[in-house]
């Protein structure tokens, strides 16, 4: 098995994920680290959602999401409203500009995808997307396993 060639090449990948993101917003670039851009991927995907919902989708925990939505508000990428299923919980959703400057940041990496992979014959993109689902999927399911056996 080649476990310590496929753990370097995830973590070479898993380098250049984690560089800042920028963002095209109205004022400019802004750069938001990956964590805040992940938590607005989901909330863009999501639609208003509770800060709580949010932890559980990102898989962390609420003071962490707390600090991501506030760098997103900060920066006019969302806002906060009551839920109107109960006033006492908020809903966080995409702006305007939060949703222009993720769709159009979005474009530009998948339009990098798309030049990584242009010489790469079709057959050999699907069959990618199909082994990364497949390895995300039972990474997950090997994860909750370890942590319901109480190893890390």
């Amino acid at each position: 098995m080649p476990a310590p060639e496929l753990e370097q090449q995830l973590n070479v990948l898993a380098r250049r994920l984690s560089r800042p993101v920028r963002l095209h917003g109205p004022s400019g670039f802004t750069v938001l680290d990956r964590p805040a851009y992940q938590a607005l991927w989901r909330i863009v995907d999501e639609g208003p959602v509770r800060p709580t919902a949010l932890a559980g989708l990102l898989g962390v925990d609420l003071s962490v999401v707390s600090r991501q939505v506030r760098s997103l508000e900060d920066v006019g990428f969302v806002q906060r409203q009551p839920d109107p299923a109960d006033a006492r919980a908020a809903l966080i959703s995409a702006t305007e500009s939060g949703l222009r400057a993720f769709e159009t940041t979005r474009q530009q990496r998948n339009e990098v995808l798309g030049e990584v992979l242009a010489d790469w014959p079709a057959q050999d993109r699907t069959e990618l997307v199909r082994l990364l689902t497949r390895f995300n999927s039972e990474l997950e399911s090997a994860i909750a396993r370890r942590q319901a056996g109480g190893e890390a």
